[in-house]
């Protein structure tokens, strides 16, 4: 999103904390005004120094490398908490478009405390009418080039790519709604344009509005990569309240005039074309 947006000629400004790596930016770091945080005063300088029109809140912690429930606690809602308090005394109205969860607070402590945030966001935005805008976009499963090495989609397209002798899987009857991570730009992009037209606090269900079983998905990247993986189905339990079908209500965005570009076999040949071929 940051370079789509740097290409059409806006101002970016990156809150990032100090860890935080640029390698999707292409060598263009020194295009975009970069803050390097870590604590509270030093978020409120930066957020004062930039006056910024429009907060696109996409950090994230997910539980998948050790992080305790202090740590995800910290990046999923409180991180996102000190950005808003820095915001109380900004000269001009603010839309702040959230990147939330479209998963149910039980699924997994990511999901609890991005649902907490989320309510933390209504709560403050309805408390000060007229000066935040909160728009919570309830985002699918994203996938795509440059992806997340610990998420799932990644992890099976390499575990492919690279013919691991097997590749061990629940029984992949979990329905997900894959959005190839353009579609997902393109969306947060009409959010920001019709930012204007849209309440002062809104849920938005952002997603390729198709439902495909975690096994589809997972048989398409074995048939798109010409994968010797054998596939082994059933290998693994279904983690502990698993979420059984996940699907975008894409109601909001349709009339917006917004539709998702890609299907499920486009997403993947493109991912495969842009990051996994040699």
């Amino acid at each position: 999103m940051a370079l789509h947006w740097l290409h059409a000629g806006h101002q970016v400004y990156l809150l990032l904390r100090p860890s935080s790596k640029l390698d999707r930016l292409r060598g263009l770091q020194a295009s975009f005004d970069i803050g390097r945080c870590a604590t509270e005063a030093e978020v409120a300088a930066y957020v004062k120094q930039a006056q910024p029109e429009v907060i696109v809140h996409t950090a994230c912690a997910y539980g998948r490398e050790g992080e305790s429930s202090l740590q995800l606690f910290d990046a999923n809602l409180r991180m996102g908490l000190v950005i808003f308090q820095a915001l109380l005394n900004a000269s001009q109205p603010i839309s702040f478009i959230n990147t939330g969860s479209a998963l149910a607070p039980e699924v997994s402590p990511y999901a609890l405390s991005k649902n907490q945030f989320a309510q933390w966001g209504r709560m403050l935005s309805t408390q000060n009418t007229g000066k935040f805008q909160f728009i919570n976009v309830l985002l699918q499963h994203m996938y795509g080039p440059g992806d997340d090495a610990s998420k799932f989609t990644t992890h099976v397209l390499q575990a492919c790519q690279r013919n691991d002798p097997v590749l061990k899987l629940t029984a992949g009857e979990q329905v997900r709604d894959f959005i190839y991570i353009d579609d997902a730009v393109s969306a947060y992009d009409m959010l920001l344009k019709q930012r204007h037209q849209l309440k002062p606090v809104q849920d938005i269900e952002v997603g390729s509005g198709f439902a495909s079983s975690v096994r589809q998905f997972v048989k398409t990247a074995h048939r798109l990569t010409a994968s010797r993986t054998e596939l082994i189905f059933g290998a693994l339990p279904y983690r502990a309240n698993e979420a059984m079908h996940c699907l975008a209500n894409l109601e909001r965005m349709t009339q917006m005039g917004w539709a998702p570009s890609f299907d499920l076999d486009a997403g993947l040949k493109k991912t495969i074309e842009l990051e996994l071929k040699p």
